[in-house]
């Protein structure tokens, strides 16, 4: 597709009169409509990598992130989307220093302070159990209970029994 519109704009280029201003603003707005058509694409093909780790993932499991608290000290979670199972991924995420994350439903999750290409080097695990976590069964964990995670998680890998799923 970017060879077929690399050759368009060439073809337009050849045929635009250099002294008209109005096909000038007629070329200049067929080459901007040309790019925000090729960024769609790009768009749609990124899309479709993120629709095809959610179809992969584990609709029973659920992670939660505790970034910050509300004026009652009461921490507040936000969810984050799991990785593709059994892919790494590069988390980069500080968390405060009493921060907590919550883990909901089936699945092992492992954590670590490093990025995915040293994941091994201190990494945490916590597993829940396909048959004591369903779906709406929640644990919240302190990342100060693990030192190789307080304060800091580089990367984390996600898993899951197909059976879970």
């Amino acid at each position: 597709a970017q060879a077929f519109l690399a050759q368009a704009a060439l073809a337009r280029r050849a045929s635009c009169p250099r002294n008209n201003e109005a096909s000038l603003a007629t070329f200049l707005s067929t080459a901007m409509f040309r790019k925000i058509g090729a960024a769609l694409l790009l768009a749609g093909s990124v899309s479709g990598t993120v629709l095809r780790g959610q179809t992969e993932t584990c609709p029973s499991s659920t992670v939660y992130c505790g970034m910050s608290k509300d004026a009652a000290g009461t921490m507040q979670f936000v969810e984050s989307a799991l990785p593709v199972p059994g892919e790494c991924s590069n988390v980069m995420s500080k968390f405060l220093e009493d921060g907590q994350f919550k883990l909901c439903g089936p699945g092992k999750w492992s954590m670590s302070p490093m990025s995915c290409d040293k994941h091994e080097y201190k990494a945490v695990t916590i597993e829940h159990s396909k048959s004591a976590f369903t779906k709406s069964d929640c644990k919240v964990y302190a990342t100060s209970d693990y030192y190789q995670i307080s304060g800091h998680i580089g990367s984390a890998i996600f898993t899951c029994d197909a059976t879970a799923r």
